[in-house]
């Protein structure tokens, strides 16, 4: 199976499908999952526009509102994570993930999922020390602070991550960089390439140090990330410092397919053209940022006879614009059988540790540095629990599906994340029209948060499966009537107009400069 990467998006979600399908198209491949490393900007409406924390010059609707409301679809399955340019208002709305719209499924701020069977992670934000230790103590409507606090990285996030076993993760997504991994790469090239990153590398705060020591600690077959706005590949030798110096690295046979970005004349997207080419002997990837012909590449990695995980591929992609490395496409070998539908699922393991840490997170929400005892993490789950879980999934699959359950159904079909999870519970952005509920907050909470609750609530129990547990997990059960909603949103905003007090703001807690700023300017 095929999956493409892709760097920062910067809203610009029209675009990558559209590169996409060309790859498709002049390679006569399919591509089965895209995985975007934040700055993604789902905005549906003005009201979320009003969330993205970037300067003004950058706020536009981007293409997102698009795919929302049903005029574009997306052409394949994509995973999404948040960096620090993004729509806090919807974004918050699911912290544990979920659909954003048909065919883009959010991570959430940490999160494990299952696609052909192998197991993808996904940690968002950016890391800042200052917040680092803190809870979620961010409360709607957002402060200017709060709206760039929102997106920094916390530590229950990577005690959680810590905890993930056996099987490792093929792969992992983060947005900012982990700190040090320029140390396994061409640092020189990179360095010449983004002068502006040379003071942060020498004084060593390039990066974030928890997401590197998830690494060492995880050791996952690929690590992808976005943030700098350059191509970098390094790769983590994990036996490095172990009596086991003298084992190589792991060989791949790869065939490469490279299209190069070309600037339309008639606009600014990248369109694509293809040419073939045959790797013979340089099996680790390109540690240079740029390359000559600026070309993204189609690789297909063969390792099985090799133990990877001894080994950590790390790539970091530029943002969307023409002649910029921002989507890379890798072949993976699929864990499920060939002609078995390749469906997103949830992770049992992971749903264990969120049940047993949701006693911490339900109080996360500190002002303040609060470091976690990391012994509350230790020993959280055995393999008989997480076999359970598969088991209670298998039975609410049956029980759904009584009246024509298939007869070899599989693990994959019982844990699959249903795309009737997502449900619109806002006004959609529409450029022709200038309706007051474009600014508007939904009309009703996302029921995907409730589902997710309840969903671990159930596998975790021995309770009956019932038509009452069908409609705990119901998105139906938590859904309003948008439409009658709006209505009233509009009746109560035009009381409102001349005698609604003014709207109070939480107290700015520390002012916060805007993360990134001058690499987008780049």
């Amino acid at each position: 199976m095929k999956i493409a990467i892709e760097g920062c998006c910067h809203g610009e979600i029209e675009t990558i499908y559209n590169s996409l399908t060309n790859i498709e198209k002049v390679t006569g491949t399919k591509i089965d999952l895209l995985l975007c490393c934040g700055d993604y900007e789902a905005l549906r409406n003005l009201h979320d526009l009003k969330s993205l924390a970037v300067k003004p010059k950058y706020k536009t609707m981007g293409t997102f509102y698009k795919y929302y409301s049903g005029e574009l679809k997306a052409p394949m399955l994509t995973l999404v994570i948040g960096g620090n340019h993004e729509s806090s208002n919807y974004f918050t709305e699911i912290n544990n993930g979920g659909w954003l719209c048909e065919n883009i499924y959010f991570m959430g701020r940490s999160n494990v999922v299952q696609f052909g069977g192998i197991r993808i992670g996904g940690l968002s934000g950016i890391f800042k020390e200052y917040d680092y230790q803190k809870g979620y103590f961010e409360t709607k409507p957002f402060s200017d602070d709060h709206l760039r606090s929102i997106y920094h990285i916390r530590e229950l996030d990577i005690f959680k991550f810590m905890q993930i076993t056996d099987p490792k993760l093929e792969i992992i997504l983060s947005h900012d960089w982990p700190m040090g991994i320029i140390d396994y790469g061409d640092s020189n090239a990179l360095l010449r390439y983004k002068k502006n990153l040379i003071e942060d590398s020498e004084n060593g705060e390039l990066g974030n140090p928890a997401t590197m020591a998830t690494l060492k600690h995880l050791k996952p077959k690929f690590w992808f990330s976005a943030h700098l706005h350059a191509k970098f590949a390094a790769l983590v030798d994990h036996n490095e410092n172990n009596e086991n110096n003298e084992n190589n690295p792991p060989t791949t046979t790869t065939t490469t397919t490279t299209t190069t970005n070309t600037e339309s004349s008639n606009n600014d997207n990248p369109t694509t053209t293809t040419t073939n080419t045959e790797s013979s002997n340089n099996d680790n990837p390109t540690t240079s940022p740029t390359n000559a012909t600026n070309e993204p590449s189609i690789e297909k990695t063969n390792t099985n006879k090799v133990n990877t995980n001894e080994f950590t591929r790390f790539l970091g992609l530029d943002k969307v614009l023409p002649n910029r490395d921002f989507l890379q496409v890798l072949e993976f070998e699929q864990k499920v059988p060939i002609g078995e539908p390749l469906k997103l699922c949830y992770d049992p393991q992971w749903l264990l540790i969120q049940s047993k840490t949701k006693h911490i997170s339900d109080t996360y929400n500190s002002p303040t540095k609060k470091p976690l005892d990391p012994d509350l993490f230790s020993d959280l789950y055995t393999n008989e629990e997480v076999k359970k879980v598969e088991d209670r999934f298998k039975e609410i699959y049956k029980f759904k599906n009584k009246d024509n359950l298939k007869e070899n159904f599989t693990i994959q079909d019982a844990l699959e994340i249903k795309k009737e999870n997502f449900v619109k519970n806002t006004y959609c952005f529409n450029p022709s029209s200038n309706s007051p509920l474009s600014n508007l907050p939904p009309a009703f909470d996302n029921p995907q948060n409730k589902i997710y609750e309840n969903l671990i609530k159930i596998i975790t129990q021995d309770t009956e499966i019932t038509n009452e547990t069908l409609k705990e997990l119901d998105v139906s059960t938590y859904s309003g009537n948008l439409e009658e909603l709006q209505k009233e949103q509009l009746n109560q905003r035009n009381n409102n107009r001349h005698q609604q007090p003014p709207q109070q703001q939480n107290p700015p807690q520390q002012q916060y400069q805007d993360d990134s700023e001058i690499i987008l300017d780049d």
